[in-house]
């Protein structure tokens, strides 16, 4: 059995946990940690443990869809539509996370919150340089945690060491492959409270609909049905593709 089987094993049995699972990757910058979150992404996208993925990691042509999320109120938001499972990715880059900040509520509102999000089967990878000095000690219980990760060494990435939380089990691995993911390596994965107050900068409607879509907002952070933004965005397409050939012909 090669060690990708191995890995990918191990991650598909801590989604058998339940419906909502919370990882936690820690480990030194330049350890791989964004870019193994976006492989346990590709694992359970591959075997359908998840069918909606967000992330505050900006990605680009990933192979499946994946949201850009940067607060807590967006997050709340996708979390409560649909039934599907999702997966949310929560990186910090040692920020969020961090002891003795302002930053720091909102990784306590989240610990408040997840009760209530994991029962709309929303799981989570939350990634911080050390969980000792980052990441509120609440957090690091059985009750809340199901798999810890530890990318420890910043020469060799393909370092991991992995600890299943609630059955006990353990994987170390020294070949871990690389996320097919296209990401930004240095962007900063922001995450806040409240989403950004962005003033209408159009006195039509439904065109600041779609700017709030091209600047990368979910529709359920728009706060407009789903079937009316489909709407707009056909109608747009069609007013352009037809604007478009009426100059070539």
């Amino acid at each position: 059995m090669n060690k990708i089987n191995r890995l990918e094993r191990f991650i598909i049995n801590i989604f058998k946990h339940g419906h909502s699972v919370v990882f936690l990757i820690e480990g030194r910058r330049g350890s791989g940690k964004t870019d193994h979150a976006l492989l346990i992404k590709e694992i359970a996208h591959k075997y359908n443990k998840v069918q909606e993925f967000a992330t505050n990691i900006k990605v680009k042509d990933p192979p499946f869809p994946i949201e850009y999320i940067y607060n807590l109120q967006d997050l709340e938001d996708w979390a409560k539509v649909g039934s599907n499972h999702k997966l949310m990715t929560i990186d910090e880059s040692g920020r969020a996370f961090k002891r003795r900040s302002p930053m720091s509520k909102i990784n306590l509102e989240l610990l408040d919150k997840l009760q209530i999000l994991r029962k709309y089967k929303l799981s989570l990878i939350m990634i911080a340089p050390d969980a000792s000095k980052y990441v509120d000690s609440a957090a690091l219980g059985s009750d809340i945690l199901d798999c810890r990760i530890k990318k420890e060494s910043w020469k060799n990435p393909k370092l991991a060491v992995y600890l299943d939380t609630l059955e006990g089990d353990t994987l170390s691995l020294h070949d871990v492959p690389p996320t097919s993911i296209n990401y930004n390596t240095w962007d900063i994965g922001n995450f806040r409270l409240k989403r950004d107050v962005s003033k209408a900068v159009f006195s039509d409607p439904e065109l600041n609909i779609l700017y709030q879509l091209g600047q990368g907002k979910t529709i359920a952070a728009i706060g407009e049905h789903r079937q009316k933004v489909n709407r707009i965005v056909r109608k747009f397409c069609r007013h352009y593709t037809e604007n478009i050939t009426s100059q070539v012909t």
